[in-house]
């Protein structure tokens, strides 16, 4: 009696999936279990070649979780959930998976899961609610940071580096300037209800990108200028796994890792890209605008050096640097890795990287001899 609350969800619940199926049957449970009644679960697998502890891939854990759905809420009285799941032919990164999410999202609103983490119970029906009553296009909502025990049980951290949030409402402009100057609230897609055309405005200003790191800033760069309202609610929402993604301090020991490390240098490309051809436009950004962005660059790029030195194994570091050099431009590389050995590691002034396969080269990122500030234009997009 339930089938026609998924011919038109009101919500798409966003998964991607990459060497993440050992989490992947508690996220979807927390996911289904949600008390909304109008909702479905897009699941994207970016080529994964991950499998749980006992050998299933996304596909065969992705039927299990449809099948306990389905008893779950029956029994509970809930509207059915419809599951749907895409994989990627080869490997493209999270900017392209994002992107096959919005495009193929059926719901006029969407959120992001990312598929080592979880939904707090009664999410859904939160974020939409307080988008329903205020008429907000971007809805926040809290969450919490933590570690989960060999039993299951989820122990929250001190602090919640991962998910600042404001908690109030912002219009119009002022969310991209108090996102990217004042640092009121983090660009990370999950944790957030969006509407879903904001998502497809955004795409049509990123090109074919693959890019592993730092795809949350590209993406809620263009996000955060096409939002009219901005609403950050105290409701608990999301459970944020620490130390599981890219970033995590493991040693990096293959090369095809440390390239996915590097294609941060891709989201400096397309911003950069973008801000010089607006820059006699009126959606040219402010000159404070235009520094923060190249401070991010900086940041990004001794970021990446850092963990070159501290995770790449010994035996890769030759190759590393060269890749690293590819990626950003061999003299934007030298000028940081002197700034560095300076001192100078306030020269990124920038939040932490909140996240991202491999397309363009900021190969001309640093084409100012006489400046470590990599001009707007720097990053113009060479293809691999």
């Amino acid at each position: 009696m339930f089938k026609s609350a998924n011919v038109n969800p009101l919500i798409t619940v966003c998964i991607p999936v990459y060497e993440t199926e050992r989490f992947l049957l508690q996220c979807l449970e927390s996911v289904y279990k949600q008390d909304f009644y109008s909702f479905e679960i897009l699941i994207v697998s970016d080529a994964s070649p991950g499998r749980d502890q006992k050998g299933r891939k996304a596909k065969k854990l992705i039927k299990i979780a449809e099948k306990d759905c389905k008893l779950y809420r029956k029994a509970k009285q809930l509207p059915p959930v419809k599951f749907r799941f895409i994989e990627h032919s080869e490997n493209r990164g999270l900017i392209e998976v994002r992107r096959t999410l919005a495009t193929q999202a059926r719901g006029a609103y969407t959120t992001q899961v990312d598929s080592d983490d979880e939904m707090e119970a009664g999410a859904l029906s939160a974020l939409y609610k307080a988008a329903l009553e205020t008429g907000a296009d971007l809805v926040h909502g809290t969450s919490t940071a933590g570690v989960f025990d060999q039993e299951g049980n989820f122990n929250p951290t001190k602090e919640n580096r991962y998910g600042k949030i404001f908690y109030g409402t912002i219009l119009g402009r002022d969310i991209f300037h108090r996102w990217l100057i004042g640092g009121e609230f983090t660009a990370n897609t999950w944790g957030k209800l969006i509407k879903r055309e904001i998502f497809l405005k955004a795409y049509e200003h990123i090109p074919y990108t693959e890019c592993n790191m730092a795809d949350d800033v590209l993406l809620f760069f263009f996000i955060a200028q096409y939002t009219k309202k901005y609403l950050g609610i105290e409701n608990k929402v999301y459970r944020y796994r620490v130390n599981t993604g890219m970033s995590s301090g493991r040693k990096i020991d293959t090369i095809r890792k440390w390239k996915m490390i590097c294609t941060t240098a891709s989201v400096f490309t397309v911003i950069s890209q973008w801000i010089e051809n607006n820059n006699d436009t009126s959606n040219a950004l402010q000159a404070e605008e235009v520094e923060k962005v190249r401070g991010m660059t900086r940041y990004y790029l001794l970021n990446n050096l850092k963990q070159m030195n501290e995770v790449v194994v010994p035996e890769l570091k030759d190759e590393a640097r060269a890749l690293l050099c590819e990626y950003w431009g061999e003299s934007f590389v030298e000028r940081m890795e002197a700034a560095s050995a300076g001192n100078a590691t306030n020269a990124g002034n920038a939040p932490r990287a909140e996240n991202a396969a491999p397309a363009s080269s900021a190969a001309q990122a640093a084409s100012e001899p006489q400046s470590t500030n990599p001009p707007v234009s720097a990053s113009a997009a060479v293809e691999k």
